[in-house]
């Protein structure tokens, strides 16, 4: 729910509080209604909502990534890369040049 300044001035009234005025900005009448014990901070933050299964894998894999090897079934040669990304980001490269 959006507090308005009208809102948060009703509420002011309703619950007799004072010190406030018209041009009194919203965060100091929130910060009444605070201090009133009327409002509570989980009342004005909004709540995270849980994370889908898939997406929660897929921030594991960007924040924990695995080392990749390939091996060049022509050369022989085996390359290590740092993460998945990165041994894309390499083989594209490389196959631009060929």
């Amino acid at each position: 729910m959006k507090y308005t300044i009208n809102y948060l001035r009703q509420l002011l009234t309703d619950n007799n509080i004072t010190g406030y005025n018209s041009r009194t900005p919203k965060l100091v009448l929130l910060s009444l209604l605070f201090n009133a014990d009327v409002l509570t901070p989980e009342d004005i933050l909004p709540t995270k909502k849980p994370i889908d299964q898939e997406y929660e894998r897929l921030r594991t894999l960007r924040a924990n990534p695995k080392k990749v090897t390939y091996t060049d079934a022509e050369t022989g040669e085996v390359i290590t890369y740092d993460s998945v990304y990165k041994a894309r980001k390499a083989r594209k490269r490389s196959d631009a040049k060929k």
